[in-house]
């Protein structure tokens, strides 16, 4: 046995986070993490493995065991005494072993279970690849390919931060029986990129998912998974710099940043732990679904309504969560494994999943390695069943997966363990980039929504590594010019509301002001009878200015538009039944005041509406409902509109939509003041509402 002793010391968390960023940037190391917090399912800490004493490189069916300093030697020679000698060869300081005659899943365990009680942070930390679903099948070899498909290290030093940086200790590892080995440090073996350009030309995807929609809908399979990767030139990025700015931008559950050796970095920012185990439970959170985040919180809503309501991606997750209770029943007490959470919905920086949530009592009999390996190649980057998946992956995708759907893993010396399923990463090598996506297909998939998916999910780590955030650009409105406006409440239980809207579209309320200094009159919402609207002209409203620009808020609106001069009471709709906190989609006329608004949505509180054929003379409509409703209409003679809505309900706040409504009107009156007022016209001037 090895003796093992811990020592633990406390630190500042962010220095020490950048001080282990800073350490994988520039040597092996790695980073497992979550940067979320979620009751019951997610917490916000880091784990990161530094000064590898031992690297192992599975490259084919050798495994190169790279040591590091003399203790890693003498570590080295301990773990490998029993591999005969003509299965191991020393190649420049690292040991070369045929795994035929000793596969690498035996040395591992060999090695985690020569440790004397040892710490839960010691264990080996790394990434598996794709195809890692291998290594306990005995009865197949691991083709003689050189495809790498596992870095594990064994560090002497582990870094905890917990709680998203409230509690931070570094933890180093003595071996107080090995002696130091004299030598010289062995360098790793190289990585390499050997394409340079993407799976695909544009199109390409779309037509490998059609032909594996085809392959569902003949029944072959119940889903699959198909990916492709996009290849770029970046020159010398600093990795940790890009992983520090997607930690801060686009934090998710499954966070890593590797630096394998050889030339080679990785980092990403995943949705999905493939699967994390203590001395008790066996845990999953399967992700399937996507949509991209909205412009704001209206927008948000209305994209997860979308992906809740899509049956494809609702039968996918049902699926996935199938097959991953299949693959804990493989490791867990039988009877115990039990769904928690179903199709959660998840709102990440500029993504929205849709996540469930399974565990299972651990079986005494089984290590770390069983139950990564039970759950390898899940069917949420696979499909179902998994290996007739696999067959079709091979058969239709372009090029070896290589890391991708893979997992960075800490195998505990414990037994405890965790595998974070690498999706949205990206790997460097040589000064490019290659970052693979892929999707859920179903037997209805549209293969053309399939390729843009796999563009949208490329997008966050192409602008992380141009220097940018991973968040795409955010629906803005210009601030407006400040106004000077006169609000007149005409009983409206709303009205600190609406002047909180008004404010924000640039009013500016000032009593004690003289009338003459105010630029604008806004009459609050009210009933029909509104006593605050009592002549279309403003002749005998109570503050006395006749000519001043007026602009009438929802049933004050039509009450304004009932009450003309001159004009018989304008034609109003009964609503039934009334709508209150509704949604209405409008259009705005593209010739008005509000063209730049196009279509847009807006809440309503309304118990009558107007049509555009309604409107009296004189007036003209500036936007409409979908029903055919009056929305915004203004009369430029004498400086007056309408706005038929609630431009401070959250309804209608997507893209800004009650501000800027709020904003183009009063623009409008304002610009109005350079024409003098005039005469009501007669019916025969009319302007047209279209």
């Amino acid at each position: 046995m090895i003796e093992v002793r811990r020592h633990e010391h406390a630190a500042d968390a962010q220095e020490l986070a950048d001080a282990a960023l800073d350490a994988i940037e520039h040597g092996p190391g790695v980073w497992l993490g979550c940067d979320v917090d979620v009751p019951g399912l997610y917490r916000r800490q880091a784990t990161v493995a530094l000064d590898p004493l031992l690297v192992f490189y599975l490259d084919g069916r050798r495994l190169h065991v790279v040591p590091h300093g003399g203790l890693g030697r003498a570590l080295a020679a301990t773990v490998t005494d029993g591999v005969p000698g003509e299965a191991k060869q020393n190649v420049d300081g690292r040991i070369q072993i045929d795994t035929t005659h000793t596969p690498a899943l035996a040395l591992w365990r060999q090695l985690l279970a020569r440790l004397d009680a040892p710490p839960p942070e010691l264990g080996l930390y790394g990434l598996l690849a794709f195809d890692y679903w291998r290594l306990q099948d005995d009865s197949v070899p691991l083709p003689d390919d050189g495809r790498r498909r596992a870095v594990l290290m064994l560090p002497r030093r582990v870094l905890r931060i917990d709680d998203g940086g409230a509690m931070a200790r570094v933890v180093e590892f003595q071996f107080p029986g090995l002696a130091p080995r004299p030598g010289t440090d062995a360098a790793a073996p190289a990585a390499r990129m050997d394409v340079r350009a993407d799976d695909h030309p544009p199109g390409g995807h779309a037509a490998a998912v059609a032909r594996g929609v085809a392959r569902l809908q003949r029944g072959e399979l119940c889903s699959l998974v198909l990916s492709q990767t996009f290849r770029r030139p970046v020159g010398a990025v600093d990795a940790g710099a890009a992983f520090a700015r997607l930690r801060r931008d686009n934090p998710y559950p499954a966070m890593f940043f590797v630096n394998a050796g050889g030339g080679e970095r990785l980092f990403g920012a995943s949705p999905d732990v493939q699967v994390r185990a203590d001395a008790a439970w066996v845990e999953t959170a399967p992700v399937c679904g996507t949509v991209r985040r909205g412009g704001d919180a209206l927008d948000d809503h209305a994209q997860a309504r979308e992906l809740l309501n899509s049956a494809v991606d609702e039968a996918s997750l049902a699926v996935c969560a199938d097959s991953d209770r299949n693959d804990k029943a493989r490791v867990c007490v039988p009877g115990s494994v039990e769904q928690l959470l179903r199709r959660r919905l998840h709102f990440f920086s500029t993504l929205i999943h849709t996540i469930d949530h399974t565990r299972g009592r651990r079986r005494a009999d089984v290590d770390a390695f069983d139950i990564v390996l039970a759950h390898a190649t899940p069917a949420t980057v696979t499909g179902m069943p998994k290996a007739a998946a696999r067959e079709a992956i091979e058969a239709i995708e372009p090029a070896w997966r290589g890391w991708y759907a893979g997992a960075a893993v800490h195998i505990g010396a414990d037994g405890g363990c965790q595998a974070l399923t690498m999706l949205r990463f990206a790997r460097l090598v040589d000064g490019w980039a290659e970052v693979r996506t892929g999707g859920s297909l179903l037997a209805d998939s549209d293969p053309v929504r399939e390729e843009q998916e796999t563009q949208l999910k490329a997008e966050t780590l192409f602008r992380v590594l141009g220097g940018g955030s991973p968040r795409p650009a955010t629906i803005s409105v210009p601030a407006p010019p400040a106004r000077r406006v006169h609000f007149v409440d005409g009983g409206d239980a709303l009205a600190a509301a609406m002047r909180e809207a008004l404010f924000q579209a640039g009013a500016r309320f000032d009593v004690d002001a003289p009338t003459s200094s105010v630029a604008l009159r806004v009459l609050g919402d009210g009933p029909l009878d509104a006593t605050v609207v009592t002549d279309a002209d403003g002749a005998d409203d109570a503050d006395g200015a006749d000519d001043m620009p007026t602009l009438a808020i929802n049933q004050t609106g039509l009450a304004l538009l009932q009450r003309q001069p001159g004009v018989a009471p304008a034609a109003l709709e009964r609503l039934q039944p009334p709508q209150f906190g509704r949604t209405l989609q409008c259009t705005a006329h593209p010739d008005g005041p509000l063209a730049a608004l196009g279509t847009f949505e807006v809440g309503v509180y309304a118990t009558h509406r107007m049509l555009s054929a309604g409107l009296p003379p004189g007036w003209t409509a500036a936007a409409e409902g979908a029903d055919g409703r009056v929305v915004a209409a203004f009369d430029r003679h004498h400086r007056q509109a309408v706005l038929l809505c609630r431009p401070d309900s959250v309804l209608s706040q997507r893209h800004g939509a009650g501000r800027r409504l709020l904003v183009a009107l009063m623009s409008t009156l304002m610009a109005a003041l350079t024409t003098p007022a005039t005469t009501p016209v007669s019916t025969t001037e009319k302007e047209s509402s279209t």
